[in-house]
């Protein structure tokens, strides 16, 4: 079946010909995956950024905020991909091998290592990840850092002038800011 009517109408084919539950194949590799990436990601992210900081001194990291913080979350995505590609490899293959459908995360993981061994079942498609997922984290914290920056210097002042709530709202408005510039600048 070729599912060409859209998002929407995709589902209803695919709803049609496979049943409602098949929208939520590879939903548990999906969940978990990104899950554990974004723990890497945020984590490592804040960790690299820091000892790059102190490896410059405080004028030095302002100085230098963008490059060293480009390279805190090129040095983070990295890590967080080797977690998540096994995971992303399991629900690719969740979603084509109907046979794979219909086992569970631990399951299809294991049938994965199994027949095609670790690195062709999980890491083949670990560059092509890095090529996506990389410049996409990069260019998200980036542009959240100088719309965040944009936004205090627009209110004339600084986090620790502003109350936890407001600090917030600058976060999300900036953290919206950057998914859409990121998602256009990853594509």
């Amino acid at each position: 079946v070729t599912y060409n009517k859209g998002m929407i109408g995709g589902f209803g084919q695919v709803i049609e010909k496979e049943g409602a539950s098949a929208l939520l194949t590879g939903l548990g590799p999906t969940a978990g995956g990104y899950f554990v990436q974004g723990w890497f990601k945020f984590g490592g992210f804040e960790f690299f950024k820091v000892q790059l900081a102190k490896s410059y001194g405080d004028q030095g990291a302002w100085d230098n905020r963008f490059m060293l913080n480009s390279m805190a979350a090129a040095c983070a995505e990295f890590i967080a991909d080797i977690f998540l590609c096994p995971l992303e490899a399991t629900r690719i293959k969740q979603v084509s091998d109907p046979e794979m459908a219909t086992l569970s995360l631990p399951s299809a993981a294991s049938t994965i290592l199994k027949n095609d061994g670790l690195i062709t079942g999980f890491y083949s498609g670990f560059v092509p990840i890095l090529f996506k997922q990389i410049p996409y984290t990069m260019a998200k914290f980036a542009v959240q850092g100088a719309a965040a920056e944009k936004i205090y210097n627009a209110i004339g002042k600084q986090p620790d002038q502003m109350s936890s709530g407001a600090n917030v709202t600058v976060s999300l408005g900036s953290g919206v800011i950057a998914g859409v510039a990121a998602a256009i600048i990853s594509h």
